[in-house]
């Protein structure tokens, strides 16, 4: 009998193979990032049409492979549909996946990473914080998880308000990472941060900032 594995994750890209099926990276919280194929998730009426897109978040029952899983089946449980009628909340929340693919390994788990995807994406289409903090917010914690956070840049002078906010965002719980705001004022200089690092320790160009 095949043994079968089932992770929690969230689709980060597919890619058409062949006729019908699907190559997905998906980030999975006990594995890390891994390469499924959905074979006939392209053909019209198949039972993965709908679970195997981007941002597609719940549990994958999945078959090893010498190189890859074949995907079995899925129980998605949140689409964020919401994204499909937001254009610059479903453009950022795909350079949230960009990062975490850039990030993420395999055989590495990935729960803290996961995580703060998951939180980012509904702090993005809640309208209750400015998309430009969440960025932020996103951006840093992301350094933070990849152990490459070198700390707040000391090109300039930054408010008290604007440091004690990095710290709050660098070591607070994820699940409680967005239950506050700052001034106009303050998330400027978080910007100016986060735009910074993010500029010194990646050494590439997303996609999706193209489109912002």
């Amino acid at each position: 009998m095949s043994d079968y594995t089932e992770l929690t994750g969230m689709i980060l890209k597919t890619s058409p193979v062949g006729d019908y099926n699907k190559r997905l990276v998906i980030l999975t919280a006990e594995s890390g990032k891994i390469t499924a194929f959905a074979r006939g998730a392209r053909r019209q009426g198949n039972k993965f049409m709908g679970s195997t897109e981007p941002f597609c978040f719940g549990t994958f029952k999945l078959l090893a492979g010498r190189d890859a899983y074949t995907l079995c089946d899925a129980g998605i449980t949140r689409h964020f549909e919401e994204l499909r009628t937001d254009y610059d909340a479903a453009v950022m929340a795909s350079y949230f996946l960009e990062i975490a693919d850039y990030y993420t390994r395999e055989n590495m788990e990935a729960y803290e990473e996961l995580n703060l995807i998951y939180a980012s994406i509904l702090a993005l289409i809640s309208g209750r914080f400015d998309a430009r903090l969440v960025k932020c917010i996103y951006e840093i914690r992301s350094l933070v998880i990849a152990g490459e956070f070198p700390g707040i840049p000391t090109d300039r002078h930054y408010s008290d308000t604007c440091v004690y906010s990095v710290d709050r965002i660098c070591e607070t719980s994820v699940h409680e990472l967005y239950s506050f705001t700052v001034s106009d004022e303050v998330l400027d200089e978080l910007t100016h941060i986060s735009e910074r690092l993010m500029k010194n320790l990646i050494d590439r160009k997303f996609n999706s900032v193209k489109l912002m």
